[in-house]
């Protein structure tokens, strides 16, 4: 069974404090968007839950999260970016959701030698190794890139590999483990 995508955004959204964060919401300058684009919006089914995807909000179980509230949504290149606060940190972190038209896949930014590579050679600000305050401290990379930057991250995709994918709703149920890949 396809493993959905969107588990892993839950993980990070309530509990996880991500290993690379953003010092703003990215990309930086940018105006939020007021709603979930109408493309996402449905419910997604799977054998981890079900997801209902509103206007502006993401149910799942009894959790229900808010846009603007939650989570900031903003574009860039075609994606959409989605920030998350971290409370141990009070920096941001951030997930990338592509789609193709059909399928959306989500990425992360990892603590990777790629990324690390990338961000000690292309940004004008250097990344910090921060730790988290309180009894379970964590270790984290504080970015702080341009939007320029984080075109050129997002351009060089230095962000994580797709562990998977999912139909987009269109306002529909879908079942991800359940669905077979058109091809062309």
């Amino acid at each position: 069974m396809r493993t959905l995508v969107f588990v892993v955004l839950s993980v990070v959204l309530f509990s996880c404090v991500p290993g690379v964060q953003f010092q703003e919401p990215m990309p930086p300058k940018r105006v939020n968007l007021p709603n979930i684009p109408k493309a996402y919006r449905g419910t997604i089914e799977d054998g981890n839950g079900s997801w209902k995807i509103g206007k502006d909000t993401v149910v799942l179980g009894d959790s229900v999260m808010v846009n603007g509230v939650d989570f900031l949504l903003r574009k860039m290149a075609g994606a959409l970016v989605v920030n998350f606060p971290v409370p141990e940190s009070g920096a941001y972190g951030v997930c990338i959701i592509q789609n193709d038209g059909q399928e959306m896949t989500t990425h992360f930014f990892e603590e990777d030698e790629v990324l690390l590579s990338f961000v000690d050679s292309m940004l004008s600000a250097p990344r910090e190794v921060k730790q988290t305050s309180g009894l379970f401290s964590w270790e984290y990379h504080l970015l702080r890139p341009t939007a320029a930057e984080f075109g050129q991250m997002l351009e060089n995709r230095v962000f994580s590999k797709a562990n998977g994918s999912c139909p987009l709703p269109f306002g529909e149920t879908v079942k991800p483990s359940a669905w077979i890949r058109p091809t062309n």
